[in-house]
């Protein structure tokens, strides 16, 4: 049994720039495109306090030009704002326009002249709310996510360590990659083309069974998604759709590559749906592949595909999103302390996070041969950063509230198979929690 990921090179391509944003379509160019989600805009909001964003942004490591976006933002809403009041008393003279009498030539008259008033401000304030949308909606777009004040500011923080069980024996911290192949368990000829073989692809497919069969008894909802995601979801997400780092592109489409065990594809289905609120908490998981620029060589640990399995975690505001992202947390460290391996779980800085995270946890294997711990899931608190951009509401008993959101990778099969590789030198060792998953 192998798995294989042809060259993908000639499927993908990096190079394409997109000139505006897919998210949010200027208003001068929306008779033109099809408008697939009008993301709700809380900049009143985001800058209040614009010191703290700064200072968010700054500790990110982000270039955004939010004094520009500040002094600029009350005009756009002045602009906004009248072209609604124009469009309202547009509609309201095509009412009169009904009702008046043909005979009355003075009221027609006055009424053709106020017509041609308000439309003739319309074209005007077009072209002004268009560059003010260019200059301030579309740059403010990649402002980041609040800081959750559990969030380390320069280093990561450990919450927990576990010893593992399970024995050693490489004493000269052989890397996977040299043990996999003396084994017959592994072919890896480039970070693209991998074959995982006999003993370690039936542990692939038993460490799968062992992490959704978990899931399903804490009440998690099996998913099928699907592994194309549009560029307005990328970045509805928060990504940016032309960093070759984050995605990969499809030749000539607007579509990126990322997988069905991704949050991406998760959020694909959840666009401009209301989830009912005595459904909540919602709680999904996916099993199947996910996709990564290759960045660094390290063998498994940055291969481009890997087996995944990922979870959703829909509540109805902020205490109960981080009451679930703790509960998460302890599935994770059963999950991993019933593997036997050295582990541990930290909060990553916030350097390390992506812009829609405000809190990210991960587990950490420890690598034998990296003499370091290499991270095999993580989870990640996001409250309704996402829901504002893609309209992912819940439904309550008066309005329709955004829902809050926490996702993670409960594993990546890659990174787990390379540590379980590094054990021992001799034999390829399954761990025993999932031995009753294996295929005879």
């Amino acid at each position: 049994m192998i798995k294989k990921l042809f060259s993908i090179n000639s499927l993908l391509k990096v190079t394409k720039k997109y000139s505006t944003s897919k998210l949010y379509i200027p208003y001068n160019q929306t008779s033109d495109k099809y408008v697939v989600v009008e993301p709700y805009l809380d900049l009143e909001n985001c800058l209040k306090n614009i010191n703290v964003l700064k200072d968010n942004i700054t500790l990110r490591g982000l270039n955004i030009d939010i004094d520009k976006i500040y002094e600029k933002w009350p005009s756009f809403i002045s602009a906004r704002d009248e072209i609604v009041s124009l469009n309202i008393e547009k509609q309201k003279i095509a009412e009169q326009f009904k009702k008046i009498k043909k005979d009355n030539g003075n009221e027609i008259l006055t009424l053709k002249e106020s017509r041609s008033k308000v439309m003739a401000r319309l074209k005007s304030l077009r072209d002004d709310i268009s560059a003010l949308e260019t200059e301030v909606v579309i740059p403010s777009l990649s402002i980041p996510n609040s800081l959750h004040p559990e969030c380390p500011l320069s280093e990561s923080k450990i919450l927990f360590q576990h010893c593992g069980k399970m024995q050693i024996d490489n004493k000269d911290c052989i890397d996977h990659l040299r043990i996999g192949t003396a084994l017959e368990c592994l072919d890896y000829i480039n970070p693209v083309i991998v074959y995982i073989k006999n003993e370690a692809s039936l542990c692939e497919q038993a460490t799968m069974a062992y992490f959704n069969e978990y899931l399903e008894k804490s009440d998690f909802i099996p998913f099928c998604n699907s592994d194309l995601i549009k560029s307005v979801i990328i970045e509805g997400c928060g990504a940016d759709i032309d960093n070759a780092d984050q995605t990969f592109i499809l030749s000539e489409q607007d579509l990126h590559l990322m997988g069905g065990a991704s949050l991406q594809s998760f959020c694909a289905f959840l666009t401009k749906a209301s989830v009912g609120g005595n459904k909540l908490p919602l709680k999904l998981y996916s099993t199947g592949r996910s996709y990564k620029p290759f960045i660094k060589n390290i063998g498994l640990f940055s291969a481009v595909q890997t087996n995944a399995v990922e979870v959703l975690i829909g509540s109805t505001d902020e205490l109960k999103s981080k009451d679930e992202f703790d509960k998460m947390l302890t599935i994770y460290k059963q999950l991993y302390e019933n593997i036997g391996l050295d582990y541990r779980i930290v909060y990553s800085p916030v350097s390390k996070l992506e812009n829609w995270e405000c809190l990210r946890a991960q587990v950490e294997l420890y690598s034998v041969s990296c003499k370091n711990y290499v991270a095999v899931a993580s989870l990640s608190l996001s409250g309704d950063f996402i829901s504002k951009r893609l309209r992912i509401y819940w439904s309550g008993k008066d309005k329709n509230n955004f829902l809050h959101i926490v996702n993670g990778k409960v594993v990546d099969t890659n990174v787990l198979l390379g540590c379980l590789l590094e054990q021992n030198v001799n034999e390829f060792t399954v761990p025993d929690c999932m031995k009753n998953y294996m295929i005879k």
